[in-house]
Order: structure tokens, then C-alpha cells, then sequence
């Protein structure tokens, strides 16, 4: 069944060339030229009939086309007015233009959910189309590296270039480490490479994780195992020795027994005994770093343990003439810890800034608690003390590492798998006045 528009261009075209026969017919077998002149005239109108009804039909569908092109889909065409084939035209670009604006909706709803992925992931994503110009650098990244924007590939030359020839290097599919300080932090950052085709371009996708807490825990890890083998060994050797050395101590000691070179065995013995009591309390005391109990977790207030640890110190500060420093929040802030294993972590920070601050003049410990941007607590213990030379720095959390002569190199290896059990982190920085600033992060 023909539609009303075609309908009603076949009645036009029908009509005039009927008018047109009949104006020939009349004009020129009749010679009447009154009637040919009328069918004349009708023809014109009907031409000019024909004509509006196909231009409005060509604006309705070249403004149809536009709205296309420039994706512009919010455009109405009323089907309540006007001919019925301008209705029927109109309603059939008015479901077009729904059904486009149906699918425009859906992909802002992926891409929206998509952009929110993309910000929230805790991975850094940066991504660089083919000249090196900046696509996409998400919150991650920008967290991680402490940079707002990079506005192309050869930027990060100036901000690390350990991190560009890392980025340049790598291939796709392949896996890369590079490590980092920024803000006096250690970074350890997992690099992978992707390449994404976008019709005719090719975008290059970099994923950088921060992977140091992890290969932190495994180091602490790895030296507890490594603890757990010595002190059972040593454990297993020393104590028949103390025990044989005990037992000979008491039978020299008895007044039957004399003779030449007996005093010199006996203080040989007595040699051995002391040594490996020694021993067995060093090796006890190395055991800690394999018992630490499951943290018992309740809200505490940093700022008050803080002060409580102070208590304990009060008098080598005194006589130290030592300089307290606080800078604590105004109101309040409460941390899920267990504050028994945090108060020894406290504990042996205060200890070793103390004791960097012997002797010193104008001793001064300066304790902080923040809340960070991050939503982190921080929770900061510095002195204006010696500090600790560059190259020791990456040795300092290291088990048994010690620069003291009677230090035991447990404390600050303890104070850090505290931390971890807290899932939280601890790092030293070295200020610019001097001096040595230990900061956790919960």
C-alpha cells in the first residue's frame, strides 16, 4: 500500500500532466486559447504545490542529517501539526533520534562507571597516545608519585629519569621494577605496558603498583624463618653446654679436689659457663622477632600514648635538658591499634632518639600526629640529632643491624613488623636542619 506522501506525489504528477493534455487539447485543436491559458495556469500551481511539498520534506530530513552529524539528539519534530506525510516523516525521525539518544545515554553510563574504576583503582594508570601527549593519569598515580599532571612522556624525564627509561624501555606484556624516593619515601613500583588500538591511533597504557609494603612483609618474613632456624640450632647446641659447664663448676668447686693448674681449669670453666649464658640470652632475646602476639585492636588515641611513653622518660629528660616539641591535632583523633604493641614501638623510637641526643647541644625531640589528605594518620618522632649516614639508611629495619656497640639490632626490626601487623608503615627521612625523623603511617 503506497504511503501518503508517495500517494500524493502521483496525484501531482497525474493532475499535471492531465492539465497539460488538456491545455494542448484545447489551445490547439479547439483554438480556444482562454481555456488553454487556465490549464496554463493550474499547471503552474500545481507545480509549485509539488515543489513546497518536496522542499519541506528535504529541510525536514536535511535538519534530520544534521542533527546526526553534530550528534545533537535532544531535536523534536512534531507529528501533531501539518500534513499526514509530514506526520508520518515526522514520527519516524522522532524514534530515530530516541533510539540514539538511548544508546548516547548508555555509553555515558559505561563510561562513567568506567571513569570511576579508573580513579578509584589503588594502581597508578598513566596513558600516552603515539606523539607522547598525556590521555589519561588517574588519582593513583597521582597519590603515588605526589604530582598533579604530567603533560607528556619527555616530562617525566625532569621528575625522574630512572622512571622514563623505565617507561621507554619496557615492552608490552613484559613486568619491570623501579624504585624510587619521593617525599623522602621508598617506592618500589611494578611496571607493566599495554597497548591499546583505538581505530586509527594507538594508545601506550603504563600500570605502576607501589609494591614495597609487600616486599617489605616478605623480607620480615624471610628473616623470621631465617631467625626461627638459628635460634632453634643455637638453642639445641647451648643448652647441654651450660648445663655440662654448670655441672663441672660445682664438682671443681669441691675442696677434695686440688692439684697444679686447678685454679686455671676452674677459671676456664667458669670461663665457658658465663659465655654461654651469654649466648643463650641472645639468643632469647632474638627469639622476640618470631613471638610477636595478634595485635588486639581498639580505638586509641595517639596523642595520649605519646604522652604516656613521655612519662616513662621523664627523668633522663630532665637531665638531659631536652626540648619536648608537640604539634598535635586540636581535636582528637583515634586509631584502631593495639596500644600495648604500639606503646613499645614508641618506646624504642624515644629510646634511640635519646640516645642520639646525648651529649648534644640543645637536644630537641619533636613528636607529631597528622591527619593526612590520604584520610592516613601519621605519626612522627624526630630529633635534631647526629642522624644516620645516607648509606645506612636502607639497613637500619634490618634484624640484628646495629650502630650502637651494646645495641642489639632488634628494636627498630620489631617496632616495623608492629607496624605491618597494623597494616600500616613506618620509614625514616633525614630533614634538612639534620637529625633523624621516623614516621608511621595507620
Amino acid at each position: 500500500m503506497l504511503s501518503t506522501f508517495k500517494l500524493r506525489i502521483l496525484v501531482h504528477l497525474a493532475a499535471i500532466i492531465g492539465m497539460v493534455f488538456a491545455g494542448v487539447y484545447f489551445g490547439w485543436e479547439k483554438g480556444n486559447l482562454f481555456l488553454s491559458a487556465a490549464f496554463v495556469g493550474l499547471v503552474s500551481l500545481l507545480l509549485v504545490s509539488l515543489f513546497a511539498l518536496i522542499n519541506a520534506t528535504n529541510k525536514k530530513l536535511a535538519s534530520f542529517l544534521l542533527n546526526i552529524k553534530y550528534d545533537d539528539y535532544e531535536a523534536h519534530y512534531s507529528s501533531q501539526s501539518g500534513e499526514n506525510s509530514q506526520k508520518e516523516l515526522s514520527s519516524a525521525f522522532n524514534l530515530i533520534t530516541g533510539k540514539f539518544r538511548s544508546i548516547r545515554q548508555e555509553k555515558e553510563a559505561q563510561y562513567q562507571f568506567l571513569q570511576a574504576i579508573v580513579e578509584n583503582v589503588d594502581t597508578g594508570l598513566i596513558c600516552f597516545d603515539e606523539a607522547g601527549r598525556t590521555v589519561l593519569m588517574n588519582r593513583g598515580i597521582q597519590q603515588s608519585l605526589h604530582k598533579s599532571y604530567f603533560p607528556n612522556l619527555d616530562s617525566l624525564k625532569k621528575y625522574n629519569a630512572s622512571l622514563y627509561t623505565t617507561l621507554r624501555e619496557i615492552v608490552p606484556g613484559e613486568k619491570k621494577l623501579a624504585k624510587l624516593v619521593v617525599n623522602n619515601q621508598i617506592l618500589q613500583l611494578s611496571i607493566r605496558k599495554t597497548i591499546l588500538n583505538m581505530q586509527d591511533e594507538s594508545l601506550h597504557l603504563y600500570a605502576l603498583q607501589n609494591i614495597h609494603a609487600e616486599l617489605e612483609q616478605q623480607e620480615v618474613e624471610s628473616w623470621q624463618k631465617l631467625i626461627r632456624i638459628l635460634t632453634h640450632e643455637i638453642l639445641n647446641s647451648i643448652t647441654p653446654v651450660v648445663s655440662l659447664a654448670g655441672m663441672a663448676n660445682e664438682m671443681i668447686q669441691s675442696p677434695a679436689l686440688s692439684g697444679p693448674g686447678l685454679d686455671d681449669l676452674r677459671q676456664s670453666i667458669q670461663a665457658i659457663q658465663r659465655r654461654s649464658d651469654g649466648l643463650l640470652h641472645f639468643t632469647e632475646a632474638y627469639r622476640q622477632l618470631t613471638k610477636i602476639p595478634p595485635p588486639k585492636f581498639e580505638p586509641t588515641d595517639p596523642v595520649q600514648l605519646l604522652e604516656r611513653v613521655l612519662v616513662l622518660f621523664s627523668r633522663p629528660i630532665q637531665e638531659g635538658g631536652l626540648q619536648i616539641v608537640r604539634h598535635f591535632p586540636v581535636n582528637p583523633v583515634t586509631v584502631l591499634m593495639d596500644p600495648n604493641l604500639m606503646e613499645q614501638v614508641f618506646i624504642n623510637l624515644i629510646k634511640n632518639a635519646l640516645e642520639a641526643l646525648a651529649g648534644r647541644p640543645e637536644p630537641e625531640l619533636t613528636l607529631l600526629v597528622n591527619r593526612e589528605a590520604t584520610g592516613l594518620i601519621a605519626i612522627s618522632i624526630a630529633d635534631n640529632g647526629p642522624g644516620i649516614p645516607e648509606e645506612l639508611l636502607s639497613q637500619i629495619f634490618v634484624p640484628f643491624f646495629t650502630t650502637k656497640q651494646e645495641g642489639s639490632g632488634i628494636g627498630l626490626s620489631l617496632s616495623r613488623q608492629i607496624v605491618h601487623l597494623h597494616k600500616g608503615s613506618i620509614f625514616i627521612t633525614t630533614p634538612v636542619g639534620g637529625g633523624s625523623c621516623f614516621t608511621i603511617h595507620l
